[in-house]
Order: C-alpha cells, then structure tokens, then sequence
C-alpha cells in the first residue's frame, strides 16, 4: 500500500492513508445520520399509532374526544359534522341510562366511528348513517297503535338501507 505519494501536476506529496481515513469517516457519518433519522421516523410512528389506539380504546369505552379523532385513521372527521342534519345536535341525548351518563349523538358517532363523505354522514363501513325521532307523548293520543305501527315499519324499512340512529323518548316524559 501506498504511504505517500505526489499530488499530479503540483508536486505536492499526499498522504494517502490520511485520505483513505477521511473516506471512512465521511462514510461513517453518513451511516450514523441516516440510523438517526430512521429512528426518529420510527418514533413518530410509534407516537402516531399509540395515540390512534388510545382514541379507539376511548372510543370503545365511550370516552371519546371527538376533537382527538382524525379522518386519516378512519375515525371521526374532527369537532364539527358538517353533514350532520339541521335537526339534530351532537348533544342531543340517544338513549336515556337512569343514573348513569346519557348516550348522545356525538358519543354514538363515535361509536359507529362516523365521518362525512361527500357531504354525507356515514359509519365505518360508508354505510350512510339516518336519524329516527319516534313520537313522544305523555298522555298517547286515540290511534296511537296505529302511529306506533307505522312508524316501525319506517324504521325497519329505514335500517335495511341505512345505519340508523333512533332516539328514544325521554322516559319522564312518558
């Protein structure tokens, strides 16, 4: 191997293990650079699934945020339902639980994990989600049968076609 040897044309003498050792170095550090950023792409991902598994397990457990939720992951489409029909609101309450928390609409879109897609509300699965509003009334009126009859058979009809939504009756109402 070459110790020393001359710089052609200039008669200056180069130091040939010197220059190999600069090589390596170079070749090192560009190794070492590149192990960095993989592993720093590799801890954003790992931040990006722990924080999409956590917002699934609030969501399984109804503790949903839906201000924590992305589109991107299938889940929900940020705080706001732009599609969300003009007469229901993300507090409204679903179903009635006595003494424990009332299930709302937000809380059941986040169960269905809903998002809108072309200016339609649907679940997980794009099935396009409807609400039902059964009638409510404390004293029923005469034909109040005949109203209970046909509106389920609306919304049997309703949920072959869509995921539907129904509302239940404020029990102190009834």
């Amino acid at each position: 191997m070459l110790v020393a040897g001359k710089k052609p044309g200039t008669g200056q003498v180069i130091n040939w293990r010197k220059s190999e050792r600069v090589k390596r170095f170079a070749s090192q550090t560009i190794w070492v650079l590149a192990f960095i950023v993989a592993l720093l792409g590799l801890a954003s991902a790992v931040e990006d699934r722990s924080r999409i598994q956590t917002a699934r397990a609030n969501t399984d457990t109804g503790q949903t945020n839906v201000a924590e939720l992305d589109d991107d992951n299938g889940l929900l489409a940020g705080n706001k339902f732009d599609c969300l029909p003009s007469d229901v609101r993300l507090d409204e309450v679903v179903s009635w639980r006595g003494g424990k928390e009332n299930v709302t609409v937000e809380r059941k879109l986040a169960e269905l994990r809903a998002r809108c897609r072309k200016q339609k509300l649907v679940d997980r699965k794009g099935k396009e989600i409807r609400f039902f509003h059964p009638s409510c009334w404390g004293n029923p009126p005469p034909d109040y049968l005949e109203i209970r009859k046909r509106e389920n058979e609306q919304l049997q009809s309703m949920k072959r076609r869509y995921t539907v939504i129904a509302f239940e009756c404020n029990p102190m109402i009834q």
